[in-house]
Parts: C-alpha cells; sequence; structure tokens
C-alpha cells in the first residue's frame, strides 16, 4: 500500500513538473533597437502633416518612443490653434484629438481653444450619444484637465451601462473601461465586466492571446483594462501566462506599417512594461541564431522587459539545464551566468567549457522567478582523416587500386578510366575536437568538365551522394559505362570534388581531390534507354522551346456528293408519294372546308408529325406518318357518307374512305 501511494505521488509530481515546463512565463522577444528605427521611420511624416488625425498618431508615436518634438511643436500647435478656430468643420473625434494632442505637447498656450471644450461637453449633455462619442468627450475632458459634475458623471455612467445593455462588443467594452478609468473611483461598476472581455479573446498556437479585429482592439482592450485597474488599484483579472501571450501578440506585430497600428502597438507595450501588476519579462538569447564554438565559446542570454529596458529588480541568471536536443542527454545543470559590466540586460557564460558534442542544445534559463528555454547550437571542425580514390574493374574481378590523398591537397597524376572500369573513392570524416568518426548531414560527390575552368565555357557537371556504411566510412563507385548516359558520352578529363557540409559544421567544405580522364562507349539505343543511370542530361533544358499552340479537332471525313443527294432525294421520296397517293385517291381539293377547326385540325396533326419524326429517325416511321396524314386529309374531302375499311393496318389508325356509288 505504501509502495502503490509512492508511486502515486511521484506520478503526480511529474505531471506538475511537465506542466510546469510548458506553462510559458517569459516572452520571446522584445522593441529591439532596429524596430525602434523602423516605428520612428514610419510616424515621421505625420509630424509635418496638415491632417489632425495624422498628426495625433504621430505625436503619441513619438512620445512611446521617447523621441522629443521640440523641432516639430510650434509648427503642431499652429496647426492646432488653426483647426481649432475652424467651427464649420470641427468634430467630436477632431476636438478629441485636439484636446489628446494639447495635452502631450505641454499645452501650446495659456488656455485650451474654447470650442474644444464646448463640442467635447456637449456630447456629454447629449442624451442620444454613442459611446464612441462619450470616450471621445469624458477623455478629451480629462485632456485638457476640465472635471465632470457630479450630474454629468451619473448621467454618463448611465448612458454607458444603457448600451452596454444592448450592445456589449468588444469595442464598446474597451470604450466602457477607458471612460470608468477617466471617472476615477465612480468607475468601479466597469470592473467586474473585464472577465467578460478577457473570456472572448483567442489563443493561438499556445503562445498568443488576441481579440477578434487584431491589432487595434487587442491594443485598445489592454489599455483600458490595466488603466481602469491602475485608477482603481485593483489588480485586473489576468494571470502571468495571459499577460505573457497578449505580449507576444503585440510582438509579432512589430513590422506594422500605418501610423495607427504603430501608435496602438507602442501604447499597449508601453502600458504592459509599466503596469503595477503583471510586468512580462523576456528571456531570450542576445543574437537570434548564436552559434557555438571553440572561436566563440559564450552563450549571451538578454533579460529585459519588453521594451527592452533593463529590470529594475536585483535577480540571479541561473542556467538550470543543458539538454541536446535528440538524445535528451542533459550537459549540466545549476550554472550561473555573469552579467556584463557594460549592459545591465546582458548575462554571459562559457558553454565550451562543459565539452559539449556538435548538435543544438535547448537550456534553461531563471531570471527570478521566470523561466525560459533558449535554443543554441554548439559547432565542430570536421577533419578528412584519410582520402583514397582511384579504379577499379566494373565487374570486381580484382581490388580496386586505390592512392591516398592528403586533405586539401590535389593528386597531381591524372586517373585513367573506361567502360570496363569504375571510379572508386573512399574516405574518413572525424569530429576535430573528439576526434571521433562523424557522419555530416551532406556529403557530395561533384564531377565538373575540367574544360569548363579554361576559356570560360560551361561544362558539363554530375554530382553524386556518398553514402556511409556502419563504420562511418564512406563509399562512392561510379561504373564508367553505366554512368555515361549522364555524361551524354561526352569523354574527356573530369574534376572529382568532395563536398561536405553540416548545420552544426563550422568548417564546410569544397575540395577538388583529382582529375579523372573518362572514356565512355559509344552510345546506343540501348544504353540511352537505361533505367539504372542516376539522370539523364538534356543539353537543352535551359533553351528557348517550341511555342505550344491549341490544336483543334480535325473534321470528320464527309461523303461524297453522290451519296448525299442520293440520300437526299431518298428522304424527299414521300413527298412524292404523297402526291402521287392524293392523284389515286382523287384528292378533291375544292371541297376543303377553309374553317377555323380544320385549319387548326391540320396545323395541329402536322405538329404532331414533326415532333413524333424527331424521335424516330427510320425512313419507315416518316412513311408511315406521311400516309397516315394522307389518309386523314382523304377523309375530310371526301364525299359525307363513310365507311370503315377494315383493309387498313391499325398501326396507322383509323382511315375513312367514301363508299363507291
Amino acid at each position: 500500500m505504501n509502495t502503490l501511494l509512492a508511486l502515486l505521488i511521484a506520478a503526480i509530481g511529474t505531471t506538475i513538473c511537465v506542466s510546469a515546463t510548458e506553462i510559458l512565463q517569459s516572452t520571446n522577444s522584445y522593441l529591439t533597437m532596429a524596430d525602434r528605427v523602423h516605428l520612428k521611420k514610419m510616424l515621421e511624416p505625420g509630424l509635418t502633416s496638415n491632417d489632425v488625425t495624422f498628426v495625433y498618431y504621430a505625436v503619441h508615436g513619438y512620445t512611446y518612443l521617447g523621441e522629443t518634438l521640440s523641432n516639430n511643436k510650434r509648427g503642431i500647435c499652429d496647426l492646432l490653434i488653426t483647426a481649432a478656430k475652424d467651427d464649420n468643420n470641427i468634430t467630436i473625434e477632431k476636438a478629441f484629438h485636439i484636446a489628446s494632442i494639447w495635452r502631450t505637447m505641454g499645452n501650446c498656450q495659456a488656455n485650451p481653444p474654447s470650442n474644444v471644450v464646448k463640442m467635447l461637453a456637449s456630447a456629454v449633455e447629449k442624451e442620444n450619444s454613442s459611446m464612441m462619442e462619450l470616450y471621445y468627450a469624458v477623455n478629451g475632458l480629462n485632456a485638457l484637465s476640465e472635471k465632470l459634475s457630479r450630474d454629468k458623471v451619473d448621467k454618463v455612467t448611465k448612458a454607458v451601462q444603457s448600451t452596454l445593455r444592448k450592445d456589449d462588443n468588444l469595442w464598446n467594452l474597451g470604450y466602457m473601461f477607458h471612460i470608468a478609468s477617466d471617472l476615477g473611483t465612480n468607475g468601479v461598476f466597469a470592473f467586474d465586466r473585464i472577465e467578460d472581455a478577457i473570456i472572448q479573446a483567442d489563443e493561438v498556437d499556445g503562445q498568443y492571446l488576441q481579440f477578434e479585429g487584431g491589432l487595434s482592439v487587442t491594443s485598445f482592450l489592454v489599455n483600458g483594462i490595466f488603466k481602469l485597474s491602475n485608477t482603481l488599484k485593483k489588480k485586473p483579472p489576468l494571470t502571468s501566462q495571459q499577460v505573457v501571450k497578449v505580449a507576444n501578440y503585440l510582438l509579432s506585430r512589430r513590422s506594422v506599417q500605418t501610423p495607427r497600428g504603430i501608435t496602438s502597438l507602442l501604447s499597449a507595450l508601453t502600458t504592459l512594461a509599466n503596469n503595477d501588476f503583471e510586468k512580462p519579462i523576456c528571456i531570450t538569447l542576445a543574437n537570434e541564431e548564436i552559434s557555438i564554438s571553440a572561436q566563440q565559446p559564450l552563450v549571451t542570454v538578454k533579460v529585459c522587459d519588453i521594451l527592452g529596458a533593463p529590470l529594475t529588480n536585483t535577480f540571479k541568471v541561473i542556467a538550470n539545464s543543458a539538454t541536446r536536443v535528440g538524445d535528451d542527454v542533459v550537459l549540466f545543470s545549476k550554472q550561473s551566468l555573469q552579467a556584463s559590466p557594460t549592459d545591465k540586460t546582458l548575462f554571459a557564460m562559457n558553454f565550451m567549457e562543459m565539452k559539449p558534442e556538435r548538435g543544438f542544445y535547448k537550456i534553461s534559463i531563471t531570471a527570478g522567478s521566470v523561466t525560459n528555454t533558449v535554443t543554441v547550437k554548439v559547432l565542430s571542425d570536421v577533419v578528412v582523416d584519410y582520402m583514397e580514390i582511384g579504379t577499379a574493374d566494373a565487374d570486381q574481378t580484382t581490388q580496386p587500386k586505390l592512392t591516398r590523398v592528403i586533405f586539401p591537397d590535389k593528386w597531381s597524376q591524372k586517373i585513367e578510366a573506361d567502360s570496363q572500369q569504375k571510379v572508386v573513392m573512399r574516405f574518413l570524416l572525424k569530429d576535430g575536437a573528439s576526434k571521433k568518426p562523424m557522419r555530416a548531414h551532406q556529403a557530395f560527390v561533384r564531377l565538373s568538365s575540367a574544360s569548363s575552368l579554361n576559356g570560360g565555357k560551361t561544362g558539363r557537371e554530375i554530382i553524386f551522394v556518398a553514402e556511409p556504411d556502419t563504420s562511418h566510412i564512406y563509399k562512392f563507385d561510379m561504373p564508367v559505362g553505366t554512368a555515361a548516359v549522364n555524361f551524354d558520352y561526352q569523354s574527356g578529363d573530369y574534376n572529382i570534388e568532395l563536398i561536405v557540409g553540416d548545420a552544426v559544421l563550422s568548417n564546410p567544405f569544397q575540395w577538388t581531390v583529382a582529375t579523372v580522364s573518362l572514356k565512355f562507349p559509344e552510345p546506343t539505343s540501348t544504353e540511352r534507354a537505361d533505367k539504372s543511370v542516376f539522370y539523364k542530361y538534356k543539353s537543352n533544358v535551359y533553351t528557348t522551346q517550341q511555342e505550344i499552340k491549341h490544336m483543334f479537332r480535325e473534321p470528320e471525313k464527309r461523303p461524297a456528293a453522290f451519296v448525299s443527294n442520293l440520300f437526299t432525294g431518298l428522304c424527299l421520296a414521300p413527298v412524292l408519294l404523297l402526291l402521287i397517293l392524293w392523284a389515286k385517291l382523287g384528292v378533291n381539293i375544292s371541297n376543303f372546308p377553309f374553317s377555323v377547326s380544320a385549319v387548326t385540325f391540320h396545323l395541329g396533326l402536322g405538329i404532331k408529325n414533326i415532333t413524333a419524326l424527331e424521335r424516330y429517325d427510320k425512313l419507315f416511321s416518316f412513311s408511315a406518318y406521311i400516309f397516315r396524314y394522307i389518309c386523314a386529309f382523304r377523309n375530310i374531302l371526301a364525299e359525307t357518307e363513310h365507311v370503315r375499311d377494315p383493309t387498313i393496318s391499325p398501326r396507322f389508325g383509323c382511315c375513312y374512305i367514301p363508299r363507291r356509288q
């Protein structure tokens, strides 16, 4: 029983540890100096613009970047005073922008323009003001230090609550948070709605948290939530992981191009970095893709806030462990990082002192109470332990004749190989530090025409893959006769080069080992169709090809004119038969009653027969319907007294003929 309980406790503890490592505690990036330069460049045109809205975003963006506006202050103030005096074109939004810029600039004159204050106050007094108008009015009056009376505060509160009951979308919730924060302690009614907003956030890939609508609405809500929390001195209902994920999303939008997007980004990042409750911390590598080698043994970690500034509190930076990716081998545990004497955000450790093998390592870094994992790459030198090259019989009846070549020299003698032989290469790669045999991710043997080196002509080249065996010895065998089609049967001198590369090699190389003279056999159709070749060379693969033109289907062969005329006559024969039968029966056309009913009958009968004729394409069917029509027409034109002729076949219907006198 005790054993089972101990195993259960261990399993629970392991689960908790695994879950704890998956908890996101730190951002992986921050606002770098390059980001600041980019954002500043995008904001610069707004400082000299004649559009108040454009100036509003430029001024606030510059303020969040910590840039001074002294060089443009006079021009901006003149623009604000001119815009404020234009009573015909001033709107509640424009009045808000003027008031906000006025406060940021530090008051361009003694008193703010009276018509701006009047426009903002009118939106508060209006009965049917929207949430956006109330936000502009309350925030603008607060920027101009115009306090609202108790009655107006109650009126705004009731209007906000009434609107939220009708429509509580994300933008209205954001307006409410901002309005409530400007009302001071009277805005406590909005604090409970923070959870309603947070629950609508979307999580992406377990790393990002954003609101539907993108950067603008996410920034607006983040600013409103923390602004209200700071006003009420109450911690917002956000966990540290949610704050980190929101910061990750904002930092992922650092490439934003519009002035409004830049101001939204900078305002939200500044709010998160300077709030009194949850400040996200960034633990990342000082260089995005750091490679550790004997020449560069230090792992440098940057610990800062999301704006790139150093943290104010004191803490120790410790490397908890370093685990090799792939086999999870732990290299060390609990190593302290030393602070940089020149930069308070940088901490370094000598990683090569641990004698790591080449590969990728995940290092768990803890700064104070925050932990994050960074990945570094350890490089090593590759050494060609030995290289042997030569020829052998293609049928392997004799041992290959190999000559050892020393890296990086080229063998001075030329290798001769004909179609009955094969080119053989054997080499071994070793790690320069551990002297152990190693495998490279890329090991190619390249044969290129030696004539391409002289005269500037482009020669042929073929690249083969060298494969290692179980003892890590790379082997390359190329039967000359079989590979002839790859070279288009062009005999001559070819340079043999060894190309070795890997992501964890500090010295990838391309080594010309020797020159080989290949003598290919004469091409035959059987050899060109051989499917065992690796690649069939095509000399015109990059030349202009013949234009592809659409080809219509060729018309089918038509019969001779005599045959067509013959069948046309046969088709018209029933008409002649009709005239003959009419004459034989003695049709009396003069007795045809030209009445509406008679004409309608014959037209209907003709249409019916034509319709039936479309369904039957046999000549007999056509003749049968013509005969039926003759009989029916004869009955109309005949004498009044009729008898039924039993000799008429029933398939043609009832046909009446006159009684003989």
